[in-house]
């Protein structure tokens, strides 16, 4: 019952999602009108993946969100290269299917939980489906970026959240 009654109240790291989702999507803005063009889904998405109620376990989600991308990125660019000189579609298949294998034994030599590991093979499947020809490889660096981006963010905002928290703690004790 008490965790049920738990479910329904907001949390701290609600807030902190919140505010590192506004915090990314300034950043894509003014990256985009300097013309520096980074996805704001991307960030944003990396950034809800990485937001955590402590500064270690935001630093270690974000390290486990970017070699996630980069594991799904690099299987997805190595798909795309070949199949931009081959240009099969069968062929193609058959590289995306053995990619994901490939992608996931590379997940685990990284320590990537399971779950991890199949979020890191929709990253590959995102770069060699939602773009065409050389297309792909931007929006693949794009992911990088993106991810990168998104993960600073959540860091830095768990940073300052864990500070907040440090010094509200600490003027409590003195009352």
């Amino acid at each position: 019952m008490s965790e049920e009654k738990n479910m329904r109240k907001m949390d701290l790291v609600d807030i902190q999602i919140g505010v590192t989702i506004i915090l990314s999507m300034l950043l894509c803005h003014w990256a985009n009108q300097a013309g520096i063009r980074i996805e704001a889904l991307v960030v944003t998405t990396g950034a809800i993946m990485c937001v955590q109620d402590s500064t270690k376990a935001a630093y270690k989600a974000s390290l486990v969100r970017i070699l996630g991308v980069l594991c799904g990125g690099l299987t997805g660019i190595a798909i795309v290269l070949i199949d931009n000189v081959l240009g099969m579609t069968y062929v193609f298949y058959l590289m995306c299917g053995m990619g994901v294998v490939l992608n996931m034994l590379l997940c685990r030599q990284f320590g990537l939980n399971y779950v991890q590991g199949r979020v890191s093979c929709i990253t590959m499947l995102l770069v060699v489906m939602v773009a065409h020809g050389a297309d792909r490889l931007e929006y693949a660096m794009g992911r990088l970026v993106g991810g990168l981006a998104g993960a600073l963010v959540a860091i830095l905002v768990t940073y300052v959240f864990a500070a907040i928290g440090k010094i509200c703690r600490k003027k409590g004790e003195k009352k």
